[in-house]
This record gives C-alpha cells, sequence and structure tokens, in this order.
C-alpha cells in the first residue's frame, strides 16, 4: 500500500504545473521505470508460487516411492526368511534319509553276508545228505543180498553153531550201522530244513529292505530335487554384494550365539570334567613318579586316558592331528571372502556321503543346522578349544556324546545352500577362530 501511495504523489507531482521543463522530464522518466517494476513484480509472484508447488509434488513423490520399495524390501526379506526355513527343513530331510539310507545298507551287507553263508552251508548239507543216502542204499543192498534169510530162520535151521553165530553177530553190526545211518540222514534232513528256512525269512528281510532303500533313495531324490529348486529361488532374491555380505555378518553372529548358548548349557558338566581330569592328572603323574622308582612304567587306564584327552585341549599347533576329511582345499584360513570378510576356516571338497572324522578327541557340543553353515557338529576339547564341522549331508553323532579322534561323525554334503559337496572346518580357541592347517597332520 505504501508503494501505491508513493507512486501516486508522483503521479501528481508529475501533473503538477510548479517543476521547470528539464525537472518534468526527469519526473515523468522515473515514473516510467517505477511502473515497470511494480508490474514485473506483479508477473513474477504467481511464478514463485508454482515452484514451491511442484517441490512439494516432487517431495511427496519421492516418500511415496521410498514407502513402496522399502515394503518391497520387507517382502522380499520375508520371502528369504520363509526360503531358508524351508531350506533348513529339506536339508534335515537329506540328512535323515541319508543316514537311513546308509543305516539300510549296512544292514542289507550283514544280509547279504549272511545269505551267502546259508547258501554255502546248505550246498554243504545237500553233499553231505546226498553222500549219507548213497552209503545208506549199498547197506541196505547189501543186507538183502547177504540176508535172504532172517536170523531166526539161521538159529532153527539147524547150522552149526560158531557160522550162525558170527552170520547173527553179523546182522547186528549191520543194522546197527543202517540205524546209525538213517539218524545222521534224519539229523541233515532236519539242519536242511531250517536253515532252508532262515534263509526263506532272510532272503524276505533283504526284499523288504531292497523296497525300504528304494523308497529312501525315492525320498532323497525327491528332497534333493525340492532343495534344488528352494536354492534357486532364493539366490533369485538376494541382492547382490552388500546383501551377501550382511548376510555373512548375521551368519556368523548366529554361529557365534549358537556356540556361546551350547556352552552355556554345557558350562556346568565341563567345568565338574576340568576338575576331576585335575585331580586324574595329578594322580596320574604320582603314580609315574613311583613306578619310575621301581623302574616300572604306569599305563593310565582307558577312562583315565579318554578324560585327560578330552578335557586337556588340541595342545600347541604341531601337525598331532588327522584330517577331518580328504580332498582339494577350495578355500584357506584368511582368504577374502565377501568384501572385507574373510574366511575363518578351511573349505575341503570331498565326495559326497565321504565319512567326516573328529581330529581329536572330545565331546560333541553342538550338533544341529544352522543358516549359512548348514548342517553343523561342533566338538569340545577342553582348555577352550573346538572343532567345527559343517556343510555335511548327515550328522552321525548326538550332543553329549564322546568322540574320539578318527570316529566318523559326519557325512559330506551340500548343506548350508552349497553348490557342491565340501566341508567348513574351524578351529576355536577361547571362542575365537585360528587357522586350523598347523594343526592337521599331513
Amino acid at each position: 500500500m505504501r508503494e501505491k501511495a508513493n507512486f501516486a504523489l508522483v503521479i501528481r507531482g508529475a501533473n503538477s504545473g510548479s517543476q521547470s521543463l528539464p525537472e518534468r522530464s526527469a519526473l515523468r522518466k522515473l515514473t516510467t521505470v517505477c511502473a515497470s517494476v511494480l508490474f514485473a513484480g506483479a508477473l513474477l509472484l504467481p511464478l514463485a508460487s508454482n515452484a514451491a508447488e511442484d517441490n512439494k509434488s516432487q517431495l511427496k513423490d519421492l516418500q511415496q516411492s521410498i514407502a513402496e520399495k522399502e515394503k518391497a524390501v520387507k517382502q522380499q526379506q520375508q520371502q528369504r526368511s520363509s526360503l531358508q526355513e524351508q531350506l533348513k527343513l529339506q536339508e534335515k530331510t537329506i540328512a535323515q534319509a541319508s543316514r537311513s539310507l546308509r543305516d539300510t545298507q549296512s544292514t542289507l551287507t550283514e544280509l547279504s553276508k549272511d545269505i551267502s553263508g546259508l547258501n554255502t552251508s546248505i550246498a554243504k548239507l545237500q553233499k553231505q545228505q546226498s553222500t549219507q543216502q548213497e552209503m545208506l542204499a549199498k547197506q541196505l543192498d547189501a543186507a538183502f543180498r547177504q540176508g535172504q534169510h532172517s536170523a531166526l530162520q539161521l538159529i532153527l535151521s539147524g547150522e552149526e553153531s560158531q557160522r550162525s553165530e558170527r552170520i547173527l553177530a553179523y546182522f547186528s553190526y549191520l543194522n546197527e550201522a543202517r540205524q546209525q545211518s538213517i539218524e545222521q540222514l534224519k539229523q541233515t534232513r532236519a539242519q536242511l530244513a531250517k536253515q532252508k528256512g532262515t534263509l526263506v525269512t532272510k532272503q524276505g528281510q533283504q526284499k523288504s529292505l531292497l523296497d525300504e532303500q528304494q523308497t529312501q533313495q525315492q525320498k532323497l531324490e525327491q528332497a534333493r530335487s525340492a532343495r534344488k529348486k528352494t536354492l534357486t529361488a532364493l539366490e533369485a532374491s538376494l541382492e547382490k554384494d552388500q546383501q551377501r555380505l550382511v548376510e555373512l555378518r548375521q551368519n556368523e553372529t548366529r554361529l557365534r550365539d549358537q556356540i556361546a548358548r551350547a556352552e552355556r548349557e554345557a558350562r556346568a558338566r565341563a567345568e565338574r570334567e576340568a576338575r576331576e581330569a585335575a585331580k586324574v592328572r595329578e594322580q596320574v603323574r604320582a603314580k609315574e613318579q613311583q613306578a619310575k622308582k621301581t623302574g616300572t612304567r604306569y599305563q593310565p587306564s582307558e577312562g583315565e586316558r579318554s578324560l585327560m584327552a578330552r578335557t586337556g585341549g588340541l595342545g600347541r599347533p604341531e601337525g598331532q592331528a588327522i584330517w577331518p576329511v580328504r580332498g582339494h582345499t577350495e578355500h584357506r584360513f584368511g582368504e577374502p571372502l565377501q568384501g572385507e570378510l574373510r574366511w575363518k576356516g578351511m573349505v575341503i571338497s570331498a565326495a559326497e556321503g565321504s565319512e567326516v572324522k573328529a581330529i581329536a578327541d572330545g565331546r560333541v557340543l553342538l550338533a544341529d543346522w544352522l543358516q549359512g553353515y548348514g548342517l553343523v557338529v561342533v566338538i569340545e576339547h577342553g582348555k577352550g578349544d573346538m572343532s567345527l564341522y559343517g556343510y555335511n549331508q548327515s550328522a552321525l553323532v548326538s550332543v553329549g556324546a564322546q568322540v574320539r579322534a578318527g570316529q566318523p561323525i559326519a557325512l559330506v554334503g551340500t548343506s548350508g545352500g552349497q553348490g557342491t559337496p565340501s566341508l567348513y572346518f574351524e578351529i576355536r580357541r577361547q571362542g575365537q577362530a585360528v587357522n586350523p592347517l598347523p594343526w592337521l597332520g599331513r
């Protein structure tokens, strides 16, 4: 309003006749400039208002896009979580089926040995039966030829006494031998019938087991096929580099938490065993010193040796342990894994179903499926040392079981989403992963 008033005053001043000609000319020019400025300002006001509205609209669109993206990511995470759970169930099914298949194959092997032994025994008995039948036939033929007269007829015939006594004795021996042959033949036939019956039973068991084996094989193949589809869908749903990095970190955290939980649950037993082992070591040292004084050597009992071995830790890394499985080393400790992450263990490729062996005496701390590691077996060796075996097809031991060095504890597999059969192997000291290679033998 002030600007309008000033402009009016300028107009009125320009129209008055009190100014000189040059002044009136300058005043008219000033009036023209002011009018132009006012009209330009009036035109710019709606343009600024429209720009603000456009910015608000773009911001709203951007916020909506972000919300939709967050919703899509959440749905993808839910789908991936569902697929991971599905993969876990499928790989557990594969583990159970492969173990059942292995047990069935072992039983079939024993049955085949039994059937082979029975066939050999039956053939031997049949040969023995034929020999006995031939011998009995010869005895009957001899009796018929030589004994056309009965013993009573010989007695009544009035033949000389000595000859009749010899003939009667001959008949007596012949009858006795014939009776023995008949009894032996009866026994042979009874044994033969019994073993044939056993053979039929074993063959029936074999057929049943073969059918069961075929069913187990089909179940295994179906589970593998379903796992492959799940794995394909899972891999398709994963984001590439960054998502993989996040997932690997989460897998490591889950593994660490699971081991810590298992350690907490087993801590009381481990502490009790450690105390017992310390006492046993002192007793063994005392007995060894006492034996040394007498010129002898003390040998710890199996129970003492087992307790000291499974609670004494892995010792210094001097290549004293055996390899968990023989095969090509695909990844070594410390190699780059993803981004800044590095391998905390070894990956050893091996044939699927190969036996995975414990590297030293210990007790099973964990035997379960973990995301990223598949079916995992963890063995504690005392003094904060433990060994970890992952990617397994099946576990052959359960939590709490005592194991010896070289004992099979699992079967090589592809669990955890692996593409090829292999074993993931770690050694941890006081919860920290260390290079396992120095502990392993050649």
